[in-house]
């Protein structure tokens, strides 16, 4: 529920810069149901939170 949320409050605050807002945006305009660009950009933004996770555990390794 929570992330649903943040993706949310992303499309309302028009954040055009966002990755997470332009692939829900592509969604929508792709003529998709809400519930299914919404979700879809809640998986979008799991991805990049994991790979922004993985990278900073990565090079707390390295070091």
């Amino acid at each position: 529920k929570q992330l649903f949320q943040v993706v949310r409050i992303i499309v309302q605050l028009n954040l055009y810069d966002d990755p997470v807002y332009q692939f829900v945006m592509r969604k929508k305009a792709e003529g998709k149901p809400y519930y299914v660009y919404m979700v879809a950009g809640c998986n979008k933004l799991l991805r990049i939170y994991y790979a922004r996770v993985k990278e900073y555990l990565a090079a707390e390794n390295a070091n």
